[in-house]
């Protein structure tokens, strides 16, 4: 259990964090020294080195940034402070920090309709974002000017060079209109008009450019599929980036527009774990066309940590507890069936059914993972006007000032493995504590000091307004029980055995099923993959007759399955996990 500056977390979760804190986030990038880093220097940019890759430069100061301001770690600090140091030393005269070579940036224009394919926009975002939460978290204004000047080198280039930022980019321009969202946390920090502009520029570009439109189809209710070119990662970013612009600007076509995709992506296009997948229609990074669905669900699990934050955003706006059910999905699946134990390596591609597939250290993936278990804390609790909001629920500890008055509430019980959570307050003052009430539980029962009461529950929150004195005791129940999805597998192929699952349709329907109890996702060590099917069979009286033997085993005919979340995180070697079992009747 690691503590923090205003929460503890402990359990599966907890575990993870911790994990994650003293593998990649404490191992990756040790100082200047370190390859992420040095690839910014004159040498290694004069030697073309640059590419995609300067992308974890930004995302491990975010992330560095949001575990200091957690944890006040002394040692964490030093390294923050010394690497934002020496990229802020590289800034050049004019604004631009990169890793690319002179001759290769994204500002020698194009032709006249001509995409730019780089990546040097999508890097200066990241460190944007990283410079931006380094100065709230380190109290500096240093770093808030650097990522200032970024913006004012960018604004240059846009509006008196006339660069047009979809231009700048990959994935009919998402990859380089993502920069909307770190403008946005720029701009909350420093209300510059220059930033301003920016933002209003991807704003308009995101729907002026012809191959995207994303504002006006997703607000048209278009399915994310159709809209660019379908690109999962990128495009959660650009309704990320919209959605903060909504929460600062009020524009209503950014609401309609990030609540229509999210309720796409969610309904269409999220995994059994909770993640956003692909791969039947095109490639595994792209979402599928409606409907489409096969066993061997396939995740980026750089599309998870953005479907997260388009989803805590989302959450921001609202206050419904949907947001908050899918959180918690994600978090305790999708996300912890992507990393190692060692909380340094990620699996690249999440699948339901197949091998794990972890690549090297400079995947995309692995710094996206540790970002994105960063971010969970951040999500867990949510001070509003009426009281405290709990958005996920884990043993942990929370505290803050409501009205004037220190808070602390402790959540105990085993929830992940009993659907149990004990609240303990240490409060004197009159506020709603408010619990996220899953949307996979059905009921509920619930104790305030031993003795059963009744609760108001609405938008997803069971809320309970009183006046709070320590030692106060509130226990909430969700009932732990077997639950399935049931899919039907149309199997296409074009006798390809590369990326896709499908092209045109083969002639057989086959049907699955996966289980669930409490949060949490059960699945078996078999190997049942696209490229060699093994599929698990069990028939119908099987399935109805499924048993719990204890939290962590569940039993289908002779067919232990344990949940995702406590099988053992890849190694060395080929590993795999089946998540859906055939069934033998439909």
């Amino acid at each position: 259990m690691c503590i923090f500056l205003t929460i503890i977390i402990g359990g599966i979760l907890g575990h993870a964090v911790d994990a994650g804190f003293n593998g990649r986030l404490s191992q990756y990038i040790a100082g200047p020294e370190s390859y992420a880093i040095h690839l910014f220097s004159p040498e290694m940019v004069s030697q073309g080195k640059g590419g995609w890759q300067g992308e974890h430069a930004g995302k491990w100061m975010y992330t560095a940034a949001k575990a200091y301001e957690r944890t006040s770690d002394p040692a964490l600090r030093r390294k923050l402070t010394s690497v934002a140091d020496y990229l802020l030393s590289l800034q050049e005269e004019n604004g631009y920090l990169g890793c690319y070579r002179e001759d290769k940036r994204y500002y020698h224009r194009p032709g006249p309709e001509e995409m730019k394919v780089d990546w040097d926009t999508w890097i200066m975002a990241y460190l944007i974002k990283g410079f931006t939460e380094t100065s709230i978290a380190l109290e500096d204004p240093r770093y808030a000017d650097c990522a200032l000047r970024i913006a004012g080198f960018l604004h240059w280039t846009v509006f008196d060079q006339g660069i047009k930022i979809a231009q700048t980019g990959q994935h009919s321009g998402m990859a380089g209109c993502g920069i909307l969202d770190p403008l946005c946390d720029l701009y909350l920090l420093r209300p510059d008009p220059l930033v301003k502009d920016l933002i209003d520029r991807c704003i308009f570009e995101l729907d002026d450019t012809a191959c995207l439109q994303l504002i006006t189809l997703a607000g048209k209710g278009y399915d994310v599929s159709l809209i660019g070119n379908g690109k999962i990662y990128e495009m959660n970013r650009c309704l990320t980036g919209m959605a903060k612009a909504y929460r600062l600007f009020g524009d209503k076509r950014l609401l309609q527009a990030c609540h229509n995709a999210w309720e796409n992506i969610r309904s269409q296009h999220l995994t059994t774990l909770g993640g956003p997948w692909g791969g039947i229609n095109v490639c595994w990074e792209i979402f599928n066309r409606p409907a489409e669905w096969a066993p061997y669900e396939c995740t980026e699990t750089c599309s998870v940590m953005e479907w997260m934050h388009f989803t805590w955003e989302m959450l921001r706006i609202s206050g419904h507890g949907k947001y908050a059910s899918e959180l918690e999905k994600t978090s305790y699946n999708a996300l912890m069936a992507a990393r190692a134990e060692d909380g340094l390596r990620w699996e690249y591609y999440v699948r339901t059914n197949g091998e794990f597939t972890p690549r090297g250290d400079w995947a995309c993936c692995w710094s996206s993972g540790m970002t994105a278990l960063e971010d969970i804390p951040a999500y867990m609790y949510d001070s509003r006007k009426d009281g405290i909001y709990v958005n996920i629920l884990s043993e942990s500890a929370y505290q803050t000032k409501f009205g004037g008055s220190d808070i602390r509430i402790e959540q105990s019980a085993d929830y992940a493995r009993t659907g149990k959570a004990v609240f303990t307050v240490d409060a004197h003052d009159r506020f709603t504590l408010a619990v996220h009430r899953p949307e996979w539980a059905h009921s509920y029962s619930l104790k305030l000091n031993g003795k059963a009461i009744s609760a108001k529950e609405k938008d997803g929150y069971i809320r309970i307004r009183r006046s709070w004195k320590k030692g106060d005791c509130l226990e909430l129940a969700f009932p732990f029980e077997i639950r399935r999805s049931e899919k039907s597998w149309e199997y296409r192929n074009a006798g390809k055995s590369e990326y896709n699952f499908s092209n045109w349709y083969n002639g057989f329907t086959r049907h699955y099923v996966s289980f669930c109890a409490g949060p949490l996702v059960y699945a078996s060590s078999h190997a049942d993959t696209f490229e060699n099917p093994n599929p698990l069979l069990v028939s119908r009286r099987e399935i109805e007759n499924a048993t719990l033997a204890g939290p962590e085993k569940l039993l289908v005919g002779e067919i232990e399955l344990r949940p995702i979340a406590l099988m053992p995180p890849f190694d060395e070697g080929p590993q795999f996990r089946t998540i859906w079992l055939q069934t033998t009747q439909k």
